[in-house]
């Protein structure tokens, strides 16, 4: 959390304990009047800013849809990551909490003020996070379920109890499974979570127009790869993609789209000037989140560390290699028939995880850097 942000939260925390009794009464009296759940205004606090983290609270969005299809769904995002949920048509309103008018120190009050005056029935925060409890309280929904953990941190401790239901989440399980379970007390049956990403008219004309420029042939295999993670402990060395999509051009009829951010350019550019078939790769940065689905779609498959690219290929549907590298595989990457997770040896135990204290840096990255060339290529020719 960034000084500033540490710093609202301190406050309107702060504030939130003071007013706490008047808030637990407006729940109390909005109880008398609360909408069945088939009716019910519904508050949905997933992990606001990892892209992957929020396409995997998407099956929360679809179950609830699916029991209920007239409630009014709202689901609280960070700025940075709405895209990719902007047109899920499960929702019904997307709050960005960063934006305009809930910018800065006093920005964050309007923003609690909205919550409040939304009237929810229920707030459903699916991570541990103390603030899914604090703009749970200033929503004054009369149902306030959060997921918590042992042990937990101090404040967690401190605002855990203004919900007035807790589901503990036990660490390395599967964590959609588990945010499904958080509906239990609004009557809605579990059922295999489905991740749902959807794509836009204007994304998919412009995928259309990318392949077309790039003289894409119909019967060559389109493999997307991102080198990037978002975070350098996770990265695979970049002469090892290029040394993997040298091997995948040269087995046959293939083609490689890099696909990245354009401030990631630099990255793909390095990888592409390593390879010795770097004629047969092509960069996709120009897409922004919302057009991305539309690219990625179009793949036959798609390679990268465990990121938020390898959860919109696997809702698409779309054959991954999943790098896994230090992450616990057991909580959220994709593991079935069209999923390959490439793990490192044995030795490397999992440390970074979804919610728990990740380990070292060292450990993180002496994980990543186990993972061989030839071993990502095996999960890529099964897959094949």
């Amino acid at each position: 959390m960034l000084f500033g942000e540490r710093c609202r939260f301190i406050f309107y925390a702060t504030l939130g304990m003071v007013l706490s009794p008047v808030l637990f009464f407006v729940g109390f009296l909005r109880r008398a009047r609360m909408r069945a759940p088939r009716e019910a205004r519904i508050l949905v606090i997933p992990i606001m800013t990892r892209v992957g983290d929020l396409v995997c609270a998407t099956p929360v969005f679809r179950a609830l849809k699916l029991q209920y299809p007239h409630c009014r769904l709202s689901v609280l995002v960070a700025k940075n990551a709405a895209g990719i949920v902007r047109h899920n048509p499960r929702i019904d309103e997307l709050i960005v909490m960063n934006d305009a008018p809930f910018k800065g120190f006093w920005g964050r009050g309007r923003f609690f003020l909205f919550l409040y005056q939304q009237k929810f029935d229920y707030a459903i925060a699916l991570a541990n996070n103390p603030f899914g409890s604090l703009a749970a309280l200033w929503s004054a929904a009369p149902v306030r379920i959060k997921t918590v953990v042992r042990p937990r941190t101090l404040v967690e401790i401190l605002t855990d109890w203004w919900n007035t239901r807790s589901v503990r989440y036990e660490h390395c399980s599967f964590l959609q499974a588990h945010y499904l379970r958080l509906l239990v007390p609004l009557r809605v049956p579990y059922a295999l979570p489905v991740k749902e990403v959807f794509t836009t008219p204007e994304g998919e004309q412009k995928v259309k127009e990318f392949l077309r420029v790039k003289k894409f042939a119909d019967a060559q295999l389109r493999i997307g790869i991102t080198v990037t993670a978002g975070n350098r402990i996770k990265e695979w060395p970049p002469e090892r993609f290029a040394e993997l999509a040298d091997r995948i051009v040269e087995s046959g009829e293939a083609r490689t789209i890099f696909i990245d951010s354009a401030r990631n350019l630099q990255a793909v550019n390095e990888v592409v000037g390593m390879m010795k078939r770097g004629e047969r790769a092509v960069a996709a940065t120009e897409f922004s989140l919302e057009e991305l689905p539309s690219l990625i779609k179009k793949l036959h498959m798609f390679i990268a560390v465990d990121t938020g690219l390898i959860y919109i290929a696997h809702a698409l549907g779309v054959p991954l290699v999943d790098i896994i590298g230090p992450v616990e595989p057991n909580e959220q990457p994709p593991n079935d028939e069209r999923s390959a997770q490439v793990l490192p040896p044995p030795k490397h135990t999992p440390s970074s995880f979804v919610i728990k204290r990740p380990g070292s840096a060292a450990a993180r990255r002496a994980a990543v850097e186990a993972i061989s060339v030839s071993a990502v290529y095996e999960a890529f020719e099964q897959l094949v």
